[in-house]
């Protein structure tokens, strides 16, 4: 079993509270931070460690208002996260990083490549990722569909629905587990195949980040929900993207996040580099993840 990565807490200048853990090597100066799924938390990047551990990469991975221990934020907005990301990494003397979004935490590692000077961030990748919504949410799952169209009117309801359909399963770690294995029945040949192939690492990452998520309650998870189906604050080609310094990873069977968001965003994001894993689903990063690793640190390298 995959042991976690110690809580740490940083208290921002409004007393708000941001929990984070590190993974991988504490020593190294290569850092990329981790911005995990939705709805999940911090403890979802454990799959991670020992890949981050032997590419000499500090891994931090960082909890969002409302998700493990940060505290809650109401009406927070998409770009109010980077003025966080970068307290943190002002706190923790990080002077240059790359950021990392996994399906959920696409968005955030967007934002913060577009607000945070590139003399700080120097890379992003996503995979799986989620673009905005108005790219067109053909061939996304209705219960994403109708997550993200329910939380612009009513958020409390999503969080109160979501963790309601977690219920007694959230307490126990191997039931819940048992859970969502059960629920890959009904997902893609390709997404069971990376759940019944992963290592044990990467279902228990799953299983802790969602336990995670709902850790304070439900508010967090719904007001995040609203967040990806509203305006972001910003269009893609608004957001300046440096040849050979942006990689996207996705899988062209994902319904999670379909491909063709992923493709029409990708040509917004002028010189971003698209990497499609034919035959593969939302969680190819079972298996990609460390390819995204190697690939940001040698971008965070360059200079």
């Amino acid at each position: 079993m995959a042991s976690s990565a110690a809580v740490e807490l940083f208290t921002l200048s409004d007393d708000r509270n941001i929990s984070y853990a590190i993974y991988g090597d504490h020593d190294s100066s290569r850092t990329i931070f981790y911005h995990h799924g939705y709805p999940s938390s911090h403890e979802e990047a454990i799959f991670c460690d020992d890949l981050a551990q032997q590419r000499g990469i500090r891994l931090i991975s960082v909890d969002r208002p409302g998700m493990a221990s940060s505290t809650y934020q109401p009406n927070r907005r998409l770009l109010d996260w980077p003025v966080d990301l970068l307290a943190l990494a002002d706190h923790l003397k990080v002077d240059r990083f790359a950021v990392f979004g996994v399906s959920g935490g696409g968005p955030y590692a967007i934002a913060c490549w577009h607000q945070i000077p590139r003399s700080r961030c120097v890379g992003l990748g996503i995979m799986s990722g989620l673009y905005p919504t108005n790219l067109g949410a053909s061939g996304m799952l209705l219960l994403s569909r109708a997550i993200f169209w329910t939380a612009q009117w009513s958020p409390w309801l999503v969080g109160q629905l979501l963790e309601l359909g977690i219920g007694p399963t959230a307490r126990s770690t191997e039931d819940l587990e048992k859970r969502l294995g059960d629920s890959m029945k009904s997902r893609s040949r390709a997404d069971r195949e990376a759940w019944d192939n992963s290592p044990p690492s990467f279902r228990q990452g799953l299983v802790r980040g969602l336990r995670g998520a709902f850790e304070q309650g439900p508010d967090g998870v719904g007001w995040e929900g609203r967040i990806y189906g509203s305006d972001w604050g910003f269009g893609l080609d608004e957001v300046k993207v440096e040849p050979g310094r942006v990689v996207l990873w996705h899988g062209d069977e994902d319904v999670n996040c379909p491909i063709a968001m992923t493709e029409k965003a990708a040509k917004l994001l002028h010189n971003a580099e698209l990497r499609i894993s034919m035959g593969q689903a939302h969680m190819m990063f079972a298996t990609k993840a460390d390819e995204a690793l190697e690939t940001l640190g040698k971008i965070i390298d360059r200079e």
